[in-house]
C-alpha cells in the first residue's frame, strides 16, 4: 500500500464507508450461520446491496475464525462496483456467464471470461469488477475470503475505485454511524 493509504479499520479512513455499509447490511440481514448453508445457492432469496450494484448475503459457517463467504447476484446485463481489497478471494461462478476485469494501478486490464463452474482468484489489492453478459438472466458467484482473519488483525480494507459513484454507499454509512 502507498503512503496515503489508511486502513479501513481506522474510522477516519474514507474507505471505512465500504466496511460500514457492509456492517450495516449484516445488522439488517444477519449472516447465515451453522454447519451448512440451507437451500440452493443458485436460487436462494438475496436482499439488495445497493452500494455494490447487486444482491447478496454473507455466511459465517461454524468453526471458521479466518474465512467467510458471500453469495452475490449481478442483475441481467449488470456489473458490480469496481473495487479492491486486502483479502484473498476465491470466486466460484454458481450461475450465469460473464467476465471480470482485473488490474493493478498503472497496469493493463486483464479479462477473465467465466461461466457456471468457473473458479478464479483476483490478486490481493488488484482492482476488479464483474460483468454479467446475459441481458435476461442474473449471474451469481460465491466469494470465499479471509476477511475474518484480516479484520481481527485490523488489516482489512476495501477501496472503491475513484471512478465509481459513492452516493449509494452514503445512506448505509449514515445509518451505521448514527447507531454509534
Amino acid at each position: 500500500m502507498d503512503d496515503r493509504q489508511v486502513l479501513a479499520s481506522d474510522p477516519a479512513s474514507r474507505d471505512a464507508s465500504e466496511i460500514a455499509a457492509r456492517d450495516e447490511f449484516n445488522r439488517r440481514y444477519p449472516p447465515i450461520t451453522g454447519l451448512v448453508v440451507p437451500g440452493d445457492l443458485r436460487t436462494m432469496e438475496l436482499p439488495e446491496r445497493p452500494w455494490r450494484n447487486n444482491r447478496g448475503r454473507w455466511f459465517h459457517l461454524a468453526g471458521n475464525t479466518c474465512i467467510d463467504a458471500h453469495i452475490a447476484e449481478l442483475p441481467p446485463g449488470g456489473a458490480s462496483v469496481r473495487h479492491r481489497h486486502t483479502t484473498e478471494a476465491y470466486i466460484y461462478i454458481v450461475r450465469g456467464r460473464g467476465y471480470s476485469i482485473v488490474n493493478y494501478d498503472g497496469e493493463p486490464e486483464q479479462r477473465i471470461d467465466w461461466e457456471e463452474g468457473t473458479l478464479f482468484s483476483p490478486p490481493v489489492w488488484a482492482w476488479h469488477q464483474h460483468f454479467n453478459l446475459d441481458p435476461e438472466e442474473p449471474a451469481r458467484y460465491l466469494a470465499i475470503q479471509n476477511t475474518r482473519l484480516l479484520r481481527h488483525l485490523r488489516l482489512h480494507n476495501i477501496e472503491r475505485h475513484p471512478d465509481q459513484e459513492r452516493a449509494a454507499v452514503e445512506p448505509w454509512v449514515e445509518v451505521a454511524q448514527g447507531e454509534g
